[in-house]
């Protein structure tokens, strides 16, 4: 009687393993995408309306927003992340600006606990989790820049609020020790990749600001443009960045972004400018400035806020804001050409400030390119000498 033949199922077992260790490295590596027909996506073109965003929650009307409730996941909607971004230094004077952001993005929406589990096995996924790290060392004039990918099953990635934690494989946001179902806070930012760490300590100086009509930031004409935005402006954060062998014990404050949504920007937008102004005398400014394919202004869909030092927040339009670039920086990674540094006026304010980058070249070169840097500021505030840091984001340029 004839053997079968044992070597093809080893063969093919092993092609199948070469193929997804291929796959993987493709999809889950740190690597950004340098292949000849691979073209770099643009992260605001991730937020533009596709056929299955109708299967979403949108965002429609003012959100009634329950707290530490709302610090976690809202996995009806398609888009969603965490935006930590902050300036520290240590007892030497060393500079430093970090982000870890993590983004959450939904394949299909999950309304309940039901649809949670219709799944076919352990590996499927609903849900598919970006992070994105950087470190920006002003003293030695480098930026460093990571990114990694995981699904929402096997523990690759995910958010749960009780206890607190967000997380993409080795980073993570969670609550500390010090922390209860109450409040989240103090908080624990982790990231490690190849030789560079950091570990800080959050806890919030200022309360939860509603960005919009309570929570409701409308982006674009049309329902459902429009996206579930809250800051928390001022956060005490204190903890280490280990770059190499050196260590620096730091200090200094973070800043929060959150938003969820489905499909927040309209077909005529291109993308945005964002900033985010921490400044000496206890007062935070955001403004997000919308721009169109010939870079104007939306002037009925930019706006601001200011948060004055008693955590009060005032709104500002468009309208009431001159901002001009004045230098510019091109990558050679992208190609893209951003506006790095600003003149910005608020009039009403009595604010006339410049704004530049601690370091000119802060571009994710990741898939998904764009830039996100430290900023100083300096000018006058009801005629008194100004001075502050912040953090500027610049998509779809």
């Amino acid at each position: 009687m004839k053997k079968k033949n044992s070597k093809l199922p080893i063969i093919l077992i092993s092609s199948l393993v070469l193929i997804l260790v291929f796959l993987s490295s493709k999809f889950f590596s740190n690597t950004p995408f340098n292949e000849k027909h691979f073209k770099l996506q643009k992260p605001s073109e991730l937020l533009k309306h596709e056929e299955i965003d109708t299967k979403f929650a949108k965002a429609l009307d003012p959100y009634d927003f329950s707290f530490p409730q709302d610090h976690g996941s809202h996995e009806e909607f398609k888009t969603e992340w965490w935006y930590y971004t902050g300036n520290l230094e240590d007892a030497n004077g060393h500079e430093f600006g970090y982000q870890l952001t993590i983004f959450r993005n939904g394949l299909e929406p999950i309304f309940d606990a039901e649809d949670k589990k219709n799944v076919l096995n352990n590996w499927q996924t609903k849900e598919i989790y970006m992070a994105h790290f950087a470190i920006t060392d002003i003293h030695n004039k480098k930026f460093y820049s990571f990114e990694k990918l995981g699904r929402e099953s096997l523990g690759q990635a995910g958010a749960r609020i009780n206890p607190y934690k967000v997380w993409v494989k080795n980073w993570s946001i969670q609550s500390s020790p010090k922390a209860n179902a109450e409040n989240i806070f103090p908080i624990i930012l982790r990231a490690q990749d190849k030789d560079l760490s950091m570990k800080l300590n959050l806890k919030p100086v200022k309360p939860v600001t509603l960005q919009g009509l309570d929570g409701l930031s409308q982006k674009s004409n049309g329902a459902g443009n429009a996206s579930y935005y809250y800051s928390i402006s001022k956060l005490a954060s204190k903890g280490k960045i280990q770059i190499g062998d050196q260590i620096f014990k730091v200090k200094g404050f973070s800043w929060l972004d959150r938003e969820f949504s489905t499909s927040s920007l309209g077909g005529t937008l291109a993308g945005w400018d964002w900033f985010a102004l921490q400044l000496e005398n206890n007062v935070e400014i955001m403004y997000y400035r919308l721009r169109d394919q010939e870079n104007n202004t939306d002037m009925a869909h930019s706006g601001g806020v200011i948060i004055d030092a008693a955590g009060e927040k005032h709104p500002f339009t468009a309208q009431d804001i001159v901002l001009n670039s004045t230098e510019k920086f091109k990558s050679k990674y992208s190609g893209a050409e951003y506006p790095i540094s600003w003149t910005m006026e608020i009039p009403k304010l009595d604010l006339k400030v410049k704004i530049k980058p601690l370091l000119k070249e802060q571009e994710h070169q990741n898939n998904y390119p764009y830039y996100e840097g430290a900023i100083e500021v300096n000018g006058e505030f009801s005629k008194n000498k100004i001075t502050g840091k912040g953090y500027m984001e610049l998509v779809g340029y």
